[in-house]
């Protein structure tokens, strides 16, 4: 407002410059911040790969770093760094990579050498050239918790015991339960099989209990078991997977049967980026209705 007052004042020029100045913190994004003890979860559109922002009042944490398109692109560099420059991010607390594979590394080097990282926590093997980027970095195993702002962080697997026993990686994917009494749970699943479901199922049970699930595998059928939905209890469920993906995912059986459970499902190549703002938000919002161009917009019939 002084900026504007300084250039309509009937002053010099050279007074008037200084609203130039005055005017900068204009094309600052705004940080828009949860209350305290509640967070919100963006499951971003990164193709065929996983990416999730979780933000608390004053800490961020990225879960996973979408895939690799190309040797010169990969989603951190083209999704992720511009997403959170829009929302005025400037530090990520916490970057969790789930497990090695492409689809949820792939754009983690960019982050690394694109913006400001607390710390790095996965799955990597020791010698993985991305542990050499962390300021610090540590490994994930079940049991590990935090809480930040008021909302609690529980790594679920996977057991520190498994390290070094020859498990796929999949079936290393770090698991994430986020949860606040006023924002509600999240569970974040990685690439987690049959095998991995069953285990949580019968070590945790009814504590695996979350609002929204983001899907485990991509909606592969080597997941989403009946026993883990019904565990889970899921009210809405993302499936992150790529358009027309050669894998197929996510499998059509595998959303009947979130379906057949009244889970209300979401999937990125039709609602692109999934934001939830907790249970008092309600449905999460789709990026692509929020977001609609013109030229998506339905015209309706008129009557004859």
């Amino acid at each position: 407002m002084l900026a504007a007052a300084l250039l309509v004042m009937p002053i010099p020029w050279r007074l008037r410059a200084l609203a130039v100045p005055l005017a900068l913190p204009l094309l600052l994004p705004p940080l828009s911040a949860p209350a305290e003890g509640q967070f919100e979860l963006i499951a971003v559109d990164v193709g065929q790969g996983t990416a999730v922002l979780v933000r608390t009042h004053s800490h961020l944490l990225v879960y996973d770093a979408g895939p690799q398109y190309l040797p010169v692109s990969d989603a951190g560099q083209r999704v992720l760094l511009p997403l959170l420059h829009s929302r005025g991010e400037n530090r990520i607390d916490r970057l969790l990579l789930s497990h090695r594979d492409g689809d949820h590394v792939g754009g983690a080097k960019a982050l690394l050498q694109g913006v400001a990282i607390g710390d790095l926590s996965s799955s990597l093997e020791e010698g993985h050239p991305l542990l050499a980027l962390a300021p610090r970095q540590a490994r994930c195993a079940g049991g590990q918790s935090w809480q930040w702002d008021g909302v609690r962080f529980d790594v679920l697997q996977p057991l520190a015991d498994a390290y070094g026993s020859g498990l796929k990686s999949n079936a290393m994917s770090c698991v994430l339960r986020v949860g606040s009494t006023r924002s509600g749970s999240a569970l974040l699943t990685g690439d987690i099989e049959r095998e991995q479901e069953a285990a949580l199922v019968a070590s945790l049970g009814d504590a695996l209990a979350s609002d929204v699930l983001v899907v485990p595998h991509h909606g592969s059928k080597t997941s989403s078991t009946p026993a883990f939905l019904d565990a889970v209890q899921p009210k809405q469920a993302v499936f992150q997977a790529g358009y027309r993906n050669r894998f197929g995912h996510p499998a059509p059986d595998v959303v009947a049967r979130y379906r057949e459970r009244h889970i209300e499902v979401f999937d990125s190549p039709s609602c692109g980026a999934w934001q939830w703002g907790g249970v008092g938000s309600g449905q999460g919002v789709c990026q692509r209705d929020r977001d609609r161009h013109y030229w998506h917009h339905a015209v309706e019939a008129s009557s004859p």
